[in-house]
């Protein structure tokens, strides 16, 4: 009787150890996870996460509400011939953030107080104006949108680059290519950026060919998305384009408590 229940609690505790695991599996990613929060960004723009490795590329999305009917039937097709044509694993993402305007405003509002005061009307008009765009800016009824392409590889888990259409063949292709738990860092760096480069090429074909803007992220871009993303309140105030003009992104690093002892020394 004894040896019954043991073996009846064992199958219990397999099987509740079975579904936590099968939870775990199945479990949705997270926002960090899907956009590699937590990946090391080098200056070229390539992130690696372990032994993942991805690629940001930003696109300004094009407006069809207005474009003909052959027109819409273009940008799809092609956008089709894009998606089947990829190999690599990939995320679009889209965004609307609050519109960045700050600089402007700043500008606009001294060129506003250096008007001579025989303009009091175009003053006036012109705080008018600025008052109409602070108050969007406060009630943050302004956003853009923006659209995101994120391409994957991961060099020790994707197949071999031949592919003949025989699953057996392939397996033995396969087996016949230079192990890749063999390579080094940087070798699977520099092949992690070369397929990455090559799909990127694919999207930007798509892009000129429809008319859409685009641009690789480097590091400052890839760090500046994830952190829109992961703090879309506080982004707008504390924002990283200040960080950049602090050079803090910059790979030559100045220490300001050095120059302050040299020129402490040099006063002595």
């Amino acid at each position: 009787m004894v040896g019954l229940f043991v073996v009846v609690l064992a199958l219990v505790a397999i099987y509740w150890f079975w579904i936590r695991s099968k939870k775990t599996v199945n479990r949705p990613l997270t926002v960090q996870e899907m956009i590699g929060a937590a990946s090391n960004v080098e200056w070229e723009g390539l992130a690696q996460n372990q032994n993942q490795y991805r690629l940001v590329v930003e696109v300004e999305p094009i407006n069809l509400d207005h474009a003909s009917v052959e027109e819409n039937k273009t940008v799809w097709i092609n956008f089709l011939s894009l998606i089947n044509t990829i190999s690599l694993p990939y995320k679009l993402i889209t965004q609307s953030q609050l519109f960045e305007m700050k600089d402007y405003m700043d500008d606009y509002q001294q060129s506003i107080e250096e008007l001579p005061e025989e303009y009091s009307l175009l003053k006036k008009s012109g705080e008018m104006v600025s008052d109409y765009l602070m108050d969007s800016m406060n009630q943050q009824s302004i956003r853009n949108h923006h659209g995101y392409i994120i391409f994957e590889y991961s060099p020790m888990t994707s197949g071999a680059s031949i592919q003949v259409g025989s699953s057996k063949l392939n397996g033995l292709l396969d087996k016949a290519a230079p192990r890749k738990e063999h390579l080094s860092v940087e070798e699977r760096s520099d092949l992690a950026m070369q397929m990455l480069e090559e799909a990127e090429e694919l999207l930007y074909g798509f892009c000129e060919q429809v008319g859409m803007r685009y641009q690789r992220l480097d590091k400052a871009g890839v760090w500046n998305y994830n952190y829109q993303t992961l703090q879309r309140e506080l982004a707008p105030q504390a924002r990283m384009i200040d960080a950049l003009h602090m050079d803090s992104f910059n790979r030559i690093k100045h220490s300001l408590t050095l120059n302050e002892i040299q020129s402490e020394s040099n006063l002595v």
